[in-house]
């Protein structure tokens, strides 16, 4: 980060649904607050800006630097973009999501063991937090504050305890961003800024205009498939389902997917060691297919 003289790490509190705006599922989220704390070259911190509302809105830009000398911080910053659109204001030139960066260092492939019962670990900013040893939101029930401020309900808790949380989140974010880029011993190495950085100025702010925007479509290649799709169907089953020209395939002329096909086709295959669930079900997750 010494290639840049400002260092900025924020969160929004939003809404998403109900609340002052009576927001309804797919609407934009409406900020309810903001807070952000501004650094030097060294993590050194320098100021903090605090918003609520009113204030929010009734800016144009951001209250700090976003241009080529500072890097905009976030744990999963496509939510504090999204904000920015709502907002109007102008994305940062440089952003780096600590998401994304604790993604890179823990997705980590394991042997496969047969006999250990794993789990699909979470990878919220409070999970990377604790696996790089840092402690925080004590005395603060953050799921249920988290939870009654996306559903309009922030009154409960009071404009300052709201910030106080808002703040909170910064302050661990902050607190992440220097665990990651000096690392954890073996368990997490120093994070590759530049890759980061690469990503991050990528992902967070495509998916920040997707959520504000909606997804593009190919309106045209749309329907053209939608009037051929029996065909796309067919070419598609051709190409990826293993079990085609079996007397019993997995997968329907149509598609469809046949759970005790595919149950009869792994045993005719010999394929004994499909994980399955607690019920005893086959695990069909996606990433079980990786």
């Amino acid at each position: 980060m010494k290639n840049f003289g400002t260092i900025v790490v924020a969160d929004f509190e939003f809404e998403t649904e109900g609340g002052d705006y009576n927001l309804r599922p797919g609407d934009l989220p409406v900020p309810l607050c903001m807070v952000a704390y501004v650094l030097g070259e060294h993590l050194q911190h320098i100021r903090a800006v605090r918003m609520w509302r009113d204030e929010l809105l009734s800016t144009t830009r951001p209250p700090f630097d976003t241009g080529d000398d500072s890097v905009f911080g976030a744990y999963a910053a496509q939510a504090e973009l999204t904000c920015s659109k709502v907002l109007r204001w102008p994305f940062p030139r440089h952003v780096f999501d600590l998401h994304t960066a604790y993604l890179a260092a823990s997705n980590i492939l394991l042997p496969y063991n047969p006999d250990e019962k794993r789990s699909r670990p979470r990878k919220r900013l409070s999970d990377a937090c604790r696996a790089y040893g840092i402690a925080g939101w004590e005395n603060i029930d953050k799921e249920e504050i988290a939870r009654d401020i996306g559903e309009g309900r922030w009154r409960k808790h009071g404009r300052e305890a709201v910030l106080r949380y808002c703040e909170e989140d910064v302050r661990m974010t902050t607190l992440l961003l220097a665990a990651m880029l000096r690392g954890r011993g073996d368990l997490f190495p120093p994070v590759d800024t530049d890759r980061v950085l690469h990503w991050s100025n990528y992902s967070a702010k495509a998916v920040a205009l997707i959520q504000a925007r909606g997804m593009p479509i190919d309106v045209a290649m749309w329907n053209l498939v939608q009037e051929n799709k029996a065909a796309v169907v067919a070419e598609l089953l051709r190409h990826f389902d293993p079990s085609q020209g079996d007397d019993e395939p997995i997968y329907t002329p149509e598609g469809g997917f046949g759970y005790a096909r595919f149950e009869h086709w792994l045993a005719r295959n010999g394929v004994v060691a499909w994980p399955r669930l607690d019920t005893g079900a086959l695990d069909l997750e996606g990433d079980i297919f990786a």
